[in-house]
């Protein structure tokens, strides 16, 4: 599925707009960078609160599709703007990680 019809799909807030034409193909859950580097596939959502701009060069290194946010948690200002740089899709949930995965068809 593309980042652009799970948004619609699950009705979400997107933060920012990379490229919404990324197939999403798997998911991954977590907070600690260093796992989600090694761990996390090509084109996966990836659900996290961490919200600074680590995220962003780990979301390139990873080459992830789309950035889930949990918890009604926002994207810091550098993570913003790196995001917007380097075309990186952030949408956001209300959801804790588990209910997100839970309910999100991936």
């Amino acid at each position: 599925m593309k980042v652009k019809e799970f948004i619609k799909k699950n009705n979400l807030n997107c933060f920012v707009e990379g490229n919404l034409e990324k197939e999403i193909v798997s998911g991954y859950a977590g907070d600690f960078l260093s796992n989600t580097i090694s761990r996390a596939g090509d084109n996966c959502i990836w659900f996290t609160v961490m919200n600074n701009v680590n995220v962003a060069a780990v979301a390139l290194l990873v080459d992830c599709a789309v950035i889930c946010l949990c918890e009604n948690v926002s994207p810091d200002n550098s993570l913003l703007e790196k995001a917007k740089n380097q075309k990186i899709n952030i949408i956001g949930t209300e959801l804790n990680m588990y209910s997100a995965i839970k309910r999100f068809d991936i």
